[in-house]
């Protein structure tokens, strides 16, 4: 009687736990370090004012890793440039930095390809994501840019994986991502200022790119509740 073997972890589980856990440890060091920086208004505008161009440079580069590494939540790092840059240099700034994560990432899934991806992506959806982009082309792209609270990020890599020509993906999407940019320093423009003309702002944005994507949606026949829907369709 032969004996049974135990089953394996599979490896992109026991791989994606390692680097959650080497990003918790990380962040566990680095927190002593950060608290007081980023609760303390005069030391951040003092030390602003005086590294004013890496400041913007750490901004471009963490909003650029933000697409590259889905989990990081893009919308606070929009309310932090346009709280602590203003809503234009915010915008400028934000933009910028999701443009330059949002052309790697397309690139670099092109390049590796599925077979070295699915160990860090969650497959079932990236594949939902094919599909999508396989029956509506870039109107998909569009839509999901568009609206609020989509997987943008996995929708990245998985334009790289599809056959779309990579530069007008690549337009598209990064304009599509302005509207939301705009948004996020608007919201951080009104935290700093107490303006309410900024939230109003935010407020006519997220109406406008609403009804914009379900009428591009609508024009395309294609149910936004596809792209929210978490099993595979």
């Amino acid at each position: 009687m032969s004996e049974r073997k135990p089953e394996e972890l599979p490896r992109g589980l026991v791989i994606r736990a390692a680097v959650l856990l080497t990003l918790l440890g990380a962040g566990l060091l680095a927190f002593p370090y950060l608290w007081p920086l980023l609760t303390e208004r005069e030391r951040i505008e003092s030390w602003l004012a005086a590294n004013r161009t890496a400041g913007a440079f750490g901004l471009i580069v963490l909003n650029a890793l933000q697409v590259i590494v889905a989990p990081l939540p893009g919308a606070l790092l929009g309310w932090i440039s346009g709280y602590w840059f203003g809503p234009w240099w915010g915008s400028l700034l934000t933009w910028v930095g999701v443009s330059l994560g949002n052309g790697f990432t397309m690139a670099l899934a092109r390049g590796l390809g599925r077979p070295l991806l699915i160990a860090f992506l969650p497959g079932e959806r990236l594949a939902r994501m094919e599909r999508l982009i396989q029956r509506y082309g870039l109107t998909v792209v569009i839509v999901v840019f568009l609206l609020p609270f989509t997987p943008d990020d996995l929708l990245a890599w998985a334009i790289g994986l599809s056959p779309l020509p990579l530069i007008p993906a690549f337009a598209v999407s990064t304009l599509a991502r302005l509207i939301h940019v705009l948004i996020a320093n608007a919201v951080g423009a009104y935290l700093r200022s107490g303006e309410f003309l900024w939230l109003a702002v935010a407020a006519l944005l997220s109406i406008g790119a609403l009804l914009l994507a379900w009428r591009i949606a609508w024009m395309a026949r294609l149910s936004p509740f596809e792209i929210y829907r978490e099993d595979a369709s």
